[in-house]
């Protein structure tokens, strides 16, 4: 049998109505209040703490049958097993193609076997799906930087400090490549 409906002016009608207007408000996310923290960091110690906080975050929509993909896959790069890591992480995106993390994930894997063109393909659909992710633009930075590409590792690099201007050896790695682009530090 249903409630009867309430007294017109009664306290349950004014409770419906703000109980709409909250459910309607959008839930804010905790990895962008992460990274925005983390743009904000005052000390080095701060900032590794806000990092990890916002690496965890990446992670924890991932399902279980993902997570035995990529312990597989971290257990076949122990061994050099680049191409039996590659599948797995493969097959867990094919699982949450939506992760930008599993992206990152793979662009690692191929980067480590030499596929530099496979890693910042995989890199720039990560960076579209989440561009506050430092340690993608640290990656692809690393790759320019060993494809002789001067201009766009420091590119990369500078979008690391913008996210995370605490990074650490930030101004150093920062130094090295404007040498490399210059011919000398600016």
């Amino acid at each position: 049998m249903a409630a009867p409906p309430p007294k017109p002016g009664s306290g349950s009608a004014v409770q419906a109505k703000q109980g709409e207007k909250a459910s309607n408000k959008p839930k804010r996310d905790p990895l962008k209040d992460a990274e925005a923290a983390l743009r904000g960091a005052t000390n080095p110690a701060e900032a590794r703490s806000l990092e990890a906080h916002a690496e965890a975050l990446r992670q924890r929509h991932l399902s279980p049958d993902v997570l035995l993909l990529l312990k597989h896959a971290n257990e076949s790069l122990a061994k050099h097993d680049f191409q039996e890591a590659e599948a797995d992480v493969s097959s867990a995106l094919v699982l949450q193609p939506d992760q930008p993390f599993l992206r990152r994930g793979r662009a690692q894997i191929r980067y480590a076997a030499g596929d530099y063109e496979g890693a910042i393909s995989d890199l720039g659909v990560a960076l579209q799906s989440d561009p506050d992710d430092a340690t993608s633009w640290s990656l692809l930075s690393q790759i320019e930087q060993e494809r002789h590409n001067p201009r766009a590792a420091l590119d990369a690099f500078q979008h690391v400090l913008t996210v995370n201007p605490m990074a650490k050896g930030g101004l150093k790695r920062l130094r090295v490549l404007e040498t490399e682009l210059n011919g000398r530090p600016t």
